[in-house]
């Protein structure tokens, strides 16, 4: 089995203001928030062909992961 997971990181949920530099803090925050609830979902347990779409804090699906 392999699991993918993929989130895209380039939106303002992601960043402390509009300034495209130095935001890791805050894409760390949120990357972090992320992934809470899909460790939860994994640990639940995973069967070949799962899938699920990832949200960030404004409601913007900004990835998803797959058990295939």
């Amino acid at each position: 089995m392999t699991f993918t997971l993929t989130i895209k990181c380039d939106n303002a949920a992601f960043r402390e203001d509009d300034r495209p530099d130095d935001n890791r803090a805050a894409c760390g925050a949120e990357g972090a928030r992320i992934l809470h609830p899909v460790a939860e979902q994994v640990a639940d347990g995973l069967e070949a062909e799962d899938y699920r779409l990832i949200f960030d804090v404004n409601g913007n699906s900004v990835g998803d992961w797959r058990a295939a």
